[in-house]
């Protein structure tokens, strides 16, 4: 899979409140394209699009503008396909992201990186809904509940030197305030539903303990990642 570790939008300037909300709902809608900048020029490859109604998502460094194309469909699943979009390399102090759509949620940029995973997978559902079983037998709807879709990603000794430095760039600010990841699954994809090609995910636990039992610096962690919204 790939997965967009440390989303550089954070650290960067002038990007709107809503666009680096982890949250989903905070949707910005003043206008159709804002800029950001760095103190110094990175590398983007991969812009990560979370809620919008937008068909194309073009992002340039003002001389080579890359477009991405959000796969549409009135089912809900597939109505907003959030998650990691891979682009050709920009490497830039300044970037200007502009959508046709009306809103736009969270977009995250930066460098995706490949992670392996075991052959065997998990996938299925989750739920806060507490219902309530009363003493005659009867089941009571919990309220203000919501569920989502879960996927187990187990990855043996990927984790280079290089991913952890992201891992480390983003922990503070990102990881370890549970901020969802943008991830691509196109690799998993013959044993992944086709609605789960991209993913905005949250993992269960904003703690990390990589594991290693090899004599390089390739360490091992697995993943439970859980949709969000």
């Amino acid at each position: 899979m790939q997965i967009l570790l440390y989303d550089k939008m954070q650290d960067a300037t002038g990007a709107p409140a809503a666009i680096i909300s982890p949250a989903l709902s905070d949707r910005y809608t003043a206008a159709t394209s804002f800029s950001v900048t760095f103190d110094s020029s990175e590398v983007v490859n991969c812009i990560g699009i979370g809620y919008t109604d937008a068909t194309e998502v073009t992002i340039t460094d003002g001389s080579d503008p890359q477009t991405v194309t959000l796969l549409y469909s009135e089912t809900d699943e597939l109505k907003y396909n959030n998650g990691l979009y891979i682009i050709n390399q920009l490497d830039s102090a300044s970037y200007t992201i502009s959508h046709n759509g009306t809103f736009i949620g969270r977009v995250g940029i930066g460098e995706w990186r490949t992670l392996g995973t075991n052959p065997t997978k998990e996938i299925g559902f989750y739920t806060t809904n507490e219902s309530r079983l009363t003493m005659a037998g009867q089941v009571i709807p919990g309220a203000g509940g919501y569920s989502g879709r879960r996927f187990e990603a187990d990855v043996r000794y990927k984790f280079t030197e290089t991913i952890y430095e992201d891992l480390r760039k983003a922990y503070n600010g990102q990881i370890s305030k549970n901020y969802p990841f943008f991830i691509y699954t196109e690799d998993e994809q013959h044993k992944l539903p086709d609605t789960m090609l991209r993913f905005y995910a949250r993992t269960k636990d904003a703690s990390l303990l990589l594991q290693s039992s090899s004599y390089k610096f390739l360490y091992s962690y697995k993943f439970s990642f859980y949709e969000a919204f």
